[in-house]
């Protein structure tokens, strides 16, 4: 990756980023802590969020609210440029203190309605197109954005998918996170066999559906910890059974023990 321009400070991360020759591998499964409009200006390629599947072309915008999984797959045919803003959800209390700007974000189902084509809303790509690093031009470029989603709110072609089965087999897991989850189970569930549950979650979300359980639960155990729970508490309410296990899968996946992030 090539970032032209990167900033960030107090929480805002935006980064303006171009590969000349993406490598697919690099592009893997992922979730953020914060909400993030991400914006695809060149390339070719699509985005897996949650179970559903976007095609994507230039001037397209997508909305990711926090632990919102998702995958880009990228074609390695072409230069592949993008701006992405990532901002804390509570950036605009002050203005906002009902967080009516996070609707969009929050008031929707997991992998529905997050893209706005370039094609329906052409007056949203001009405003994060030209971007620069200044911290300023970035609040009020994002304020504005926030308030269009808002103002077409569930509008969106895509605000009315879901209903097909790989995103009902996604939202399953993530309304059972915290319990024993099996392909078995899941496979009874629905009437599939623990193979079909596999290969379809597999090509939904671009891994396995251990990986996925692995990043939600870690993310919910963060969460927990930086509200002040206790790291016992964390483990077992995330779904871990094992606290050596949870304090290990915790440390390789933020570097530090869970008690760091209580103390934060």
């Amino acid at each position: 990756m090539d970032p032209l321009f990167e900033y960030r400070d107090r929480g805002i991360l935006c980064h303006h980023s171009l590969d000349l020759r993406p490598e697919p591998e690099n592009f893997q499964i992922h979730a953020h802590e914060t909400p993030e409009v991400y914006c695809f200006l060149s390339g070719r390629g699509s985005f897996l969020v949650e179970g559903t599947h976007y095609p994507l072309l230039p001037g397209d915008i997508l909305l990711m609210r926090p632990s919102e999984t998702h995958r880009m797959m990228i074609s390695p045919d072409e230069p592949y440029e993008r701006i992405a803003i990532h901002f804390p959800a509570s950036l605009f209390d002050a203005l906002d203190p009902a967080r009516s700007l996070m609707r969009p974000f929050l008031n929707r189902p997991l992998g529905v309605g997050n893209r706005y084509a370039a094609a329906d809303y052409p007056a949203l790509h001009p405003l994060i197109r030209h971007l620069t690093p200044n911290r300023l031009q970035i609040i009020s470029r994002l304020m504005r954005l926030l308030t269009e989603f808002l103002a077409v709110e569930g509008k969106s072609p895509d605000a009315n998918r879901g209903g097909d089965f790989p995103p009902t087999l996604v939202r399953y897991v993530n309304e059972h996170l915290s319990q024993e989850l099996s392909l078995k189970g899941i496979g009874d569930a629905f009437g599939r066999s623990s193979s079909q549950i596999s290969r379809i979650f597999r090509q939904a979300t671009g891994t396995s559906l251990w990986e996925y359980v692995m990043i939600k639960r870690l993310l919910s155990a963060r969460e927990m910890l930086q509200r002040g729970e206790s790291a016992s508490h964390a483990c077992l309410a995330s779904g871990f059974r094992d606290y050596s296990a949870f304090y290990r899968a915790y440390l390789r996946r933020f570097g530090h023990p869970p008690g760091a992030d209580k103390e934060n």
